[in-house]
């Protein structure tokens, strides 16, 4: 079994699954589905976000992560139909990871039932996109009806 060694201590806790080098990381939650592409076998461990990493804070917060040992986290929020209120919840939650976990390379997910068009997306989600690297906006948000798929 890998070492656990590279998940920060705050995380330990937190941990749904893992951590592996599986070949799929899959988060999922009411119907949504976020699942993560395992090609190079990065070491990884899928996280409770919502009711454990961050139980202590009492606005919501989105609902599950994954760690990898090369430092990249994934924020996933799956949600039902309110867009906004997801981004919302991004914000918060990779406002408290940037504070408490540190210095990683964070992913922001929104598995929807409905997600708007582009020209659509609410203040929260340019609040959200002001939060993440300027250079490659695409890589670090992206947001699915359903099912999102990409290789991690």
């Amino acid at each position: 079994m890998p070492s656990d060694n590279f998940v920060p201590k705050l995380l330990q806790k937190s941990i749904i699954s893992g951590p592996d080098s599986r070949k799929l990381f899959v988060l999922e939650e009411k119907g949504k589905k976020w699942i993560g592409k395992n090609i190079n076998k990065k070491n990884g461990a899928t996280f409770q976000i919502d009711k454990d990493f961050m139980k202590d804070v009492e606005t919501k917060k989105c609902d599950k992560g994954l760690f990898l040992e090369n430092g990249d986290v994934y924020l996933v929020e799956l949600k039902g139909v309110d867009f906004n209120t997801a981004c919302k919840q991004l914000i918060l939650t990779l406002d408290y990871c940037k504070e408490n976990l540190g210095k990683y390379n964070y992913f922001c997910r929104v598995v929807g039932k409905e997600i708007p068009k582009k020209e659509l997306y609410s203040t929260s989600y340019r609040l959200l996109k002001s939060m993440l690297p300027k250079d490659k906006i695409k890589k670090y948000f992206d947001a699915k009806s359903n099912v999102l798929e990409e290789i991690v």
